[in-house]
């Protein structure tokens, strides 16, 4: 009884499968440009801000460090974090250091915010495409079993119930991809700024003796 409710089910077709697939992909599609968007508009231009930096500390002019690292991107906000408790006084490396890597962990979460969408989409996305082809074959054996061998050969529900299993499994292989692929590029990239940041926070910690420009 159960499996016939399911065989009736099933003979709507796999049409449904593939318009959840582009629904998928389309919100797919919304969150990689977010997420593109973020990573444009806080782009770092590492090189001349090392050098920027650098040159500030090796002078212990806070005042310049400080503008050095002005801006929204992940490295100037972390570095930033520890450079304003620099100015307040501060010249401990323990307090410094965690306000540091406070702002990391923040950054770290803007930055992470939705793209475990795009993984979930990539793992996801086969599955609705074997799914549908699932559905369609069963759909397919269901009118072979109704109509005999020799009819079903010529008849052209059973090759497009067929037909549309092929599509929901390519389909859902074409979703996966791309979605999968600007997940690996936006963690590598993202992996990249972190490192970054590591770099200068220590830097900083270690010129954290010789800057003048705080309360003392």
């Amino acid at each position: 009884m159960l499996t016939q409710k399911f065989l009736q089910l099933f003979e709507v077709g796999a049409e449904w499968v593939s318009w959840l697939l582009v629904a998928v992909s389309i919100f797919g599609l919304a969150v990689a440009i977010d997420r593109l968007v973020l990573f444009v508009r806080t782009r770092e231009g590492f090189p001349a801000l090392a050098a920027g930096l650098g040159a500030a500390l090796a002078r212990g002019d806070l005042t310049a460090a400080l503008q050095a690292v002005a801006g929204d991107t992940l490295v100037r906000n972390v570095l930033r974090a520890g450079l304003a408790l620099a100015a307040g006084g501060e010249r401990r490396p323990e307090p410094v250091e965690q306000a540091m890597l406070g702002a990391l962990a923040g950054e770290r979460t803007r930055y992470d915010t939705r793209l475990a969408a795009l993984l979930t989409i990539g793992n996801v996305g086969p599955l609705i495409g074997l799914l549908g082809t699932v559905i369609g074959i069963v759909q397919a054996f269901n009118q072979l079993g109704r109509l005999g061998t020799a009819q079903a050969a010529s008849n052209t529900a059973v090759m497009s119930a067929i037909g549309e299993a092929l599509v929901t499994t390519g389909l859902g292989i074409a979703v996966s991809i791309p979605a999968v692929a600007i997940y690996n590029a936006m963690r590598s990239h993202l992996s990249a700024r972190v490192r970054q940041a590591e770099s200068l926070h220590r830097l900083l910690l270690s010129s954290l003796p010789s800057l003048g420009g705080g309360a003392r």
